[in-house]
């Protein structure tokens, strides 16, 4: 009975931390990229990757929401990012790697500002974060 009470334990550590962070890999394609362009509709400035939600319309002219993410919060404050950096409300461009399996997933390299500013969060590998 021990044994079984240890087991589900172990069982149930190890699959809550497989759920909480995942490589770049498993994620994001390294050798598709792209761009989408949208209004920002939701910050998450936090670990263990910002993201950002865009409301983009698609070719067909129907409003789909985008997960874009990002470095960790602190790899992004060093770079001199913060929570204020890209807004809710703001229309940008963001350009990077996109999800496998055709996801609505973005892993952002570059931000365009409807100002026309360029902003990078680094030139890192994601996956060695």
């Amino acid at each position: 009975m021990a044994r079984a009470l240890i087991l589900l334990s172990c069982l149930g550590f190890l699959s809550s931390g497989a759920n909480a962070h995942h490589s770049f890999a498993a994620e994001f394609d390294y050798d598709a990229t792209g761009s989408i362009t949208g209004e920002v509709i939701e910050v998450l400035f936090v670990n263990p990757h910002a993201r950002y939600f865009l409301a983009v319309i698609d070719a067909d002219g129907n409003e789909v929401i985008w997960d874009a993410q990002t470095r960790s919060t602190s790899a992004l404050t060093r770079v001199g990012w913060t929570k204020d950096t890209i807004q809710l409300g703001e229309t940008v461009t963001l350009e990077g790697n996109l999800g496998r399996d055709n996801t609505r997933k973005l892993w952002i390299r570059e931000v365009t500002k409807a100002d026309g500013s360029v902003i990078h969060p680094v030139d890192e590998e994601p996956a060695s974060e």
